[in-house]
């Protein structure tokens, strides 16, 4: 999932690396797992509510354990310097997704009315941080480890919107369309 959010004063490092925003992506899917595993928890009572949560921040961690694996393949490259233009571009996207994640699943979850409410939230989430993902490949350039984390998250956005277009039960990652 997402949240690949950098910093709390909404801006974007003027010096990055492939590695750190493989590092950003590890913390966001841990991030992005911890608030599926509570939401789930705040829905315990309620099996498919629960269950989707429950598949989602098993889907989160796999990504995770991926980018971490991921990482360890990456030599400890220079940073490059960004330019005006490509830090504010990325500062923007950041905030919007900052903006999904206080107004959207995490907003007052207790009204969430249904298991597709919840998951068009995690989809209008899981957008913004593939937004913000595509943002650093334009501005980085292309490399594998961008490519994979993009790849990730395509597959959880599919996942998202599969279940919501179809209503069939949620079950990871590795269930086909």
């Amino acid at each position: 999932m997402a949240a690949a959010i950098p910093p709390e004063e909404g801006t974007v490092d003027e010096q990055l690396s492939v590695r750190q925003v493989v590092q950003v992506a590890i913390e966001a899917e841990a991030h992005g797992a911890q608030l599926y595993r509570d939401l789930a928890t705040r829905f315990a009572a309620e099996a498919e509510r629960r269950e989707a949560f429950t598949t989602l921040a098993r889907d989160e961690e796999s990504h995770q354990a991926h980018f971490r694996a991921l990482q360890s393949t990456l030599p400890a490259a220079e940073q490059g310097a960004l330019g005006r233009e490509q830090v504010q571009y990325l500062t923007a996207v950041a905030a919007a997704e900052r903006l999904l994640v206080s107004s959207g699943l995490t907003a007052q979850p207790e009204r969430i009315e249904s298991t597709r409410d919840a998951l068009e939230r995690a989809y209008a989430l899981e957008r913004a941080t593939l937004l913000y993902y595509h943002g650093l490949r334009d501005t980085l350039g292309r490399s594998e480890a961008l490519d994979a984390i993009i790849e990730a998250e395509k597959g959880h956005l599919v996942q998202v919107i599969r279940y919501l277009v179809s209503g069939a039960k949620l079950r990871g990652l590795s269930d086909p369309w």
